[in-house]
């Protein structure tokens, strides 16, 4: 030293060098304090980690997570709180993130916690490097998913519940785009069983089920998805049935219940059920054609005969008599000769023989078009319409039924017929009708004057004639 005092100027540089090089470690001290304090409230859970796997500093969420204390988490090894299957895969990455091979990593693993509960995390670790630029801590940062994951569970498991009721419900669930051109989304199994294509063969031909479909449905199909557009979110369409062609040729009659849900982009989508209903038509039909038959015979009844004529009769406008004589409507009426004596004779087992023969013979003769019922009893009756002369077809029938005969052991059991024939004019309604081709009937079985000698006209024909005989 020169023993040279510093001046004034000096101490004062000095001084305000280290009042600035204070101020600065006052800073960085402050923002250390708040980076702790904001690391201590974080809403997830943060913990530095050695390399040998301790965490001896941790925030306050990630303690509370995991029930243990600072303590207790520096002298721990993450090992000891990580559920055993996620320790091998979560010690792999903290190994290469420590040997600098990545800067961080992400996982979704298990924590057990204190109490020795399950928890479930969303990790993510990153690489902390000393001022060398080697390899130092990681900072772990964990987020608690254990909700999430149970939801997701819970998810996967109705989803799983639900696709084994869709496989195995007796019906084939779908998802599609509205309209004839539209794709299927989603087909059940059950479609293989139903028509003989596999789900999948539909999905990638949208075609096959507009080929499948019936020509005589396409319009009732058609009308169902014009409801569309106009229909909201929720909507339950009407059921529609309508055939769908089988892969091997024969007609399904199917039930479609569909509701209309939009998907994530708002586009609207069907969802809907087709059920196998043609045991049901079957049925139905059945059923139908009972009310409409004769159980025996399987001729038309009288109930439904008299609507036949009544239609008949509605269709029929004929501009005057001449007309409806070469194209209206003639009722042939038939009653049975003795046959009371096959019934009493025979017995009905063979009455009853004799009343099929009889309709079996009714329907070779009856013309194409024409209608054949059984009244009841012993009485059929022959409905014969359309451009034809209908007066010489019904007699032509009666003509050719002759007598039936059927053979009993040996012996022939016979019935001949006696017919009547009335061909419809401008007045005629059905009762009228079938009450002229019965009296014409009558006349046939007793004669002209009939059995009390009378041959006045008709009281209840408008024109006062009788009805033609056959």
């Amino acid at each position: 030293m020169d023993g040279t005092q510093p001046g004034g100027a000096d101490v004062a540089r000095y001084v305000d060098r280290l009042s600035q090089q204070a101020a600065t470690i006052v800073r960085q001290a402050s923002r250390i304090v708040l980076l702790e304090t904001a690391i201590e409230a974080a809403p997830i859970g943060i913990g530095l980690v050695t390399p040998d796997g301790r965490t001896p500093m941790t925030n306050a969420t990630l303690r509370r997570m995991l029930g243990y204390s600072e303590e207790e988490f520096a002298t721990l090894p993450f090992a000891a709180y990580t559920a055993p299957e996620d320790v091998a895969e979560n010690d792999r990455l903290f190994r290469e993130t420590l040997a600098g091979l990545r800067d961080r990593f992400a996982m979704e693993k298990r924590f057990i916690r204190k109490d020795g509960s399950l928890l479930w995390v969303d990790l993510t670790v990153s690489l902390l490097r000393d001022v060398a630029g080697r390899p130092e801590y990681v900072i772990g940062m964990t987020q608690d998913i254990t909700d999430r994951k149970r939801l997701a569970d819970e998810l996967r498991s109705a989803e799983l519940h639900y696709r084994l009721i869709v496989e195995h419900v007796p019906a084939v669930v779908y998802i599609a785009e509205p309209g004839p051109q539209g794709r299927f989304e989603y087909l059940s199994p059950r479609l293989e069983w139903m028509l003989g294509y596999t789900p999948q063969e539909w999905l990638d031909d949208p075609s096959l089920w507009s080929q499948a479909m019936h020509p005589d449905d396409r319009e009732t199909v058609r009308r169902h998805e014009d409801l569309v557009p106009t229909a909201a979110e929720g909507d339950m369409f009407p059921s529609t049935t309508y055939r769908l062609r089988h892969r091997e040729g024969y007609d399904v009659w199917v039930r479609d219940d569909a509701v209309l849900r939009h998907n994530s982009d708002g586009h609207p989508r069907l969802h809907g059920v087709l059920v196998d209903v043609t045991q049901e038509k079957s049925l139905e039909e059945r059923l139908a054609h009972m009310v409409d038959h004769d159980a025996l015979t399987g001729l038309v009844n009288r109930a439904h005969f008299h609507r036949l004529v009544d239609a008949a009769l509605a269709a029929r406008a004929p501009a005057d008599e001449a007309a409806a004589q070469a194209g209206g409507v003639a009722v042939m009426y038939v009653d049975l000769d003795d046959f009371k004596a096959v019934n009493d004779g025979f017995g009905h087992a063979v009455g009853d023989r004799v009343l099929v023969a009889v309709a079996d013979r009714l329907r070779a003769l009856a013309p194409e078009g024409s209608a054949v019922a059984r009244l009841g009893g012993d009485e059929f009756a022959l409905l014969v319409a359309g451009p034809r002369d209908v007066a010489a077809a019904a007699a032509g029938v009666a003509a050719a039924l002759g007598e039936v005969t059927v053979d009993v052991a040996g012996e022939t059991a016979r019935v001949r017929a006696s017919v009547g024939v009335a061909v419809a004019n401008r007045w005629h309604t059905t009762e009228l009708l079938l009450h002229d081709a019965d009296q014409a009937m009558y006349q046939a079985k007793h004669g002209p004057d009939g059995p009390d000698g009378s041959d006045d006209p008709d009281p209840d024909r408008p024109d006062g004639r009788r009805a033609s005989r056959g």
